[in-house]
């Protein structure tokens, strides 16, 4: 068996689990109180605690009524090893006289003690993002020498890229690709090296790790999820307040989606991920390819804020997955030409209240009443119209794949003219049926439909990030 605990290439200060905890609980009077209980912290969960004890109830009368909920920004803890703990962001509750449960949005363990009343701010951050590398497209290893025949003098070389990392600076803000190794030399019986990509995020201002999370870590993972074209995990997350201590002595953060699994790389890991953007080849900054995301984000764009929230989530029912795509693309269409809608909505309410006073003149006041509740407010525009539109400038590879997919034949055959029926009408005709409740369709062909326009909109994205044309046409590429 092929076993790379032994050799990891990045090792993490903690592991997950259930440490022995003294919780450090504030109780009415604002005095501390310690309080022996665990800290859980797994995969796949808030990190939680447990107390166990004489707790800070709350009486009224003589008596006390459960469960007592109590908000917190940051309850600390002291771990039996001798590390502390910070729960962020969470919620004490009080079950019974003697037992009371935390949870909390994040914990940092550290082997400095934190603060009781506030966050601890960090410089920097390191963590490992699923597919990492095969969006840099540098590999550590430039080349291998080594006996091919008998007689071949008996030794294995390699020989490293110095250049495969990367540093990039905007604003206030540096970030670093680079690979961690580590090498297992001196058993005797077994030579190894293995490499692990590393992203190293710096910032002048320092944050805390809620700060970090929402405004670097989550936009950076949902942007290796659109170049990549799936939803990836969070390894790990180590945070530093100077950005230079030793790894073993970062603080190390825990939250429902981080893995706490580093991996290294393999060439078939790396080549089973096919990432529309090479940084290497592309020469690309992966921080300017973030900083646009997150500017794309904060201006309110429809195609960033709906894919953006979908993009990093699996497991998605393809009816609601479908529903999303065409919102995205009608929200950024219209986005995109909201001056030009402007001006059409103008002249088209100058030309609306020419008619409605004529038929004012024409119709008794019934019938002028019915007209002026029913006539639109606005110029006509809509799905089909954003759709059609996309389709001219998108790679004919999406057009052709439309025509063949099986959903919009169901929907050509259920038209009365048959089979004339253009792809932006039909998917509209989805569309407004699956929104309206007025009928459905094949899970699995609004599935492949999905896989379609997902590919349509990562080509959106990325042209509205300025990504060469050449990555662009990677990511509407259909894989097997």
């Amino acid at each position: 068996m092929n076993d790379s605990t032994d050799c990891r290439a990045v090792d993490l200060p903690f592991e997950t689990g259930e440490y022995p905890t003294t919780w450090q609980v504030s109780d009415r009077e604002h005095n501390i109180l310690k309080i022996p209980g665990l800290l859980i912290v797994e995969k796949g969960k808030y990190p939680t605690g447990m107390l166990y004890g004489d707790m800070p109830i709350e009486y009224e009368n003589g008596s006390a009524s459960f469960p007592q909920c109590h908000r917190f920004d940051v309850l600390t803890g002291r771990l039996s090893s001798g590390a502390y703990v910070a729960l962020m962001n969470g919620e004490l509750s009080y079950v019974f006289p003697g037992s009371g449960r935390i949870v909390g949005a994040f914990a940092a363990l550290s082997l400095e003690p934190f603060d009781t009343s506030e966050h601890r701010k960090y410089a920097a951050i390191e963590l490992q993002i699923e597919g990492v590398e095969s969006v840099a497209g540098v590999m550590p290893i430039s080349g291998i020498k080594m006996p091919t025949k008998v007689g071949d003098e008996p030794t294995w070389q390699v020989s490293l890229v110095k250049d495969a990392n990367f540093t990039w600076r905007a604003g206030n803000v540096s970030m670093e690709f680079c690979y961690n190794h580590r090498v297992r030399a001196f058993d005797g019986y077994e030579f190894r090296i293995a490499f692990g990509p590393v992203l190293r995020i710096s910032s002048d201002q320092p944050l805390a790790i809620v700060g970090w999370w929402l405004e670097w870590v989550r936009p950076l993972r949902q942007l290796i999820s659109l170049l990549t074209g799936e939803p990836r995990e969070v390894r790990y997350l180590l945070a530093m307040v100077a950005g230079v201590a030793p790894r073993l002595r970062r603080d190390q953060v825990f939250g429902w989606d981080i893995t706490h699994l580093p991996v290294n790389s393999t060439r078939a890991a790396v080549e089973a991920i096919r990432s529309a953007v090479n940084l290497s080849c592309d020469h690309l900054s992966l921080l300017d390819l973030l900083c646009s995301w997150k500017w794309r984000i904060k201006e309110g764009h429809p195609l960033f804020e709906t894919y953006g929230s979908m993009v990093a989530t699996a497991d998605q029912h393809p009816r609601s997955r479908l529903l999303l795509l065409l919102q995205a693309l009608e929200g950024s269409y219209g986005f995109e030409n909201r001056e030009e809608f402007a001006a059409d909505n103008g002249k088209f309410g100058d030309k609306r209240n020419e008619v409605l006073e004529r038929a004012r003149q024409l119709l008794d006041k019934t019938d002028f009443k019915f007209v002026n509740k029913n006539l639109r407010r606005e110029a006509s525009r809509g799905l089909s119209q954003a759709l059609s539109e996309l389709l001219t400038r998108l790679p004919d590879v999406i057009s052709e794949d439309l025509e063949g997919a099986e959903l919009i034949k169901v929907v050509r055959e259920a038209d009365s003219d048959k089979n004339r029926l253009p792809v932006h009408d039909a998917l509209t005709r989805v569309r407004n049926i699956l929104s309206h409740g007025s009928g459905s369709f094949d899970p699995q062909h609004l599935e492949a439909a999905a896989d379609i326009l997902e590919r349509a909109v990562r080509y959106e994205v990325l042209r509205l990030l300025d990504v060469p044309s050449e990555a662009r046409e990677r990511a509407v590429e259909k894989y097997e």
